[in-house]
């Protein structure tokens, strides 16, 4: 709550420090009323001096070097404050400018007075500004290592990837060769392909739909040359949606994951299916596969979809979505929802 009320005051700085002064100033003309009953005067010269107290004393802190001392630069702003606003109040309260400095002493004292609980507010509101500037220059060093994090995890989990998935390919390659060449060579190319896609898309400060779906037909490619009729899969995204900004290679371990512990493991055909489209306020990206449950590869079973939540929740916090979900016995399906305002990545 006061943290609340920080932001708030620092955000309407200046309607408090008007609205303080008049307060203040409101309230000596008031009591000097009571006493001698002269309300013209009274009212018209505390309103002249608090409100020349206060904005000189706003327009040349708007206007002062960072250099220059704050404390220093209120004080000698008052004094000259002070006897312009004493000028203004005679004038237009009794018409003569003079009249507080000649035959009206205690007007010296109440406009001090004014003039300090003015400079105390705008000192007030100054140091209010700079630990809110304090506190958001905390908060931008956190997201920048939130942001550090999110990449080094990035970067982890591709080397966690890639060899795994390297050693496989090759290794069916060195199989194929003397058994069926022409698909050895399908694989290669596929493989090259493959990454020369993954490299071109890691060097991308920010990832796309358009980019992220390149990537995963060119993965799901090498994948079919592998498992042959045991694979067979289907991309569905909306037309408008290739250019959303989301983090790069966030769907790609999910497609991994769907392989390597849901059709690999299967001797019987199966099927992978993304579909990428809005739903009311969000985008949606659904990955479903077919598995078997009982011959599931439990080996490092999860890790892919693990990182995948822990990089949400690195960068978009509460506001983006991964569910799990089995829509049938024979089916696994991960849903994630992101939000359509964009998102540093």
């Amino acid at each position: 709550m006061f943290k609340s009320f920080l932001s708030h005051t620092r955000e309407h700085a200046t309607a408090w420090i008007v609205a303080v002064t008049v307060a203040f100033c409101t309230l000596v003309a008031t009591v000097l009323t009571f006493l001698n009953g002269e309300i013209w005067l009274n009212y018209v010269a505390s309103y002249s001096i608090g409100m020349t107290c206060m904005s000189l004393q706003l327009w040349v802190h708007e206007r002062r070097p960072e250099s220059w001392n704050r404390e220093w630069v209120t004080v000698i702003t008052g004094i000259v404050s002070l006897a312009l606003g004493l000028l203004l109040g005679g004038a237009l309260g009794a018409f003569d400018p003079f009249f507080f400095y000649r035959s009206n002493p205690i007007g010296l004292v109440i406009g001090g007075i004014a003039c300090v609980v003015a400079a105390f507010v705008i000192l007030l509101m100054g140091y209010i500004r700079d630990l809110e500037t304090e506190r958001d220059a905390v908060r931008q060093q956190e997201l920048v290592m939130e942001r550090e994090l999110a990449t080094a995890q990035l970067r982890t989990l591709q080397a966690q990837i890639e060899p795994h998935f390297l050693f496989n390919t090759l290794a069916n390659v060195q199989a194929l060769i003397e058994r069926d060449p022409s698909t050895a060579s399908e694989l290669v190319d596929s493989l090259t392909n493959l990454f020369r896609v993954s490299l071109d898309y890691s060097r991308s400060s920010n990832g796309t739909i358009k980019k992220e779906i390149e990537l995963i037909s060119s993965y799901l490619a090498v994948q079919e040359v592998r498992m042959g009729e045991r694979l067979t899969f289907k991309i569905d995204v909306e037309d408008d949606l290739n250019d959303f900004e989301l983090p790069p290679f966030l769907i790609q371990p999910l497609i991994e994951n769907a392989i390597k512990h849901g059709l690999e493991p299967s001797a019987k055909p199966g099927s992978l299916e993304v579909q990428i489209a809005h739903i009311e306020s969000a985008i949606q990206i659904v990955v479903t596969n077919t598995w078997e449950p009982d011959h599931v590869n439990v080996d490092g079973d999860g890790v892919g979809i693990e990182n995948v939540k822990e990089r949400l929740n690195s960068l978009y916090s509460n506001a983006a979505k991964l569910q799990i979900s089995h829509p049938t016995k024979d089916l696994f399906r991960v849903t994630i929802e992101l939000p359509l305002e964009k998102v540093a990545v």
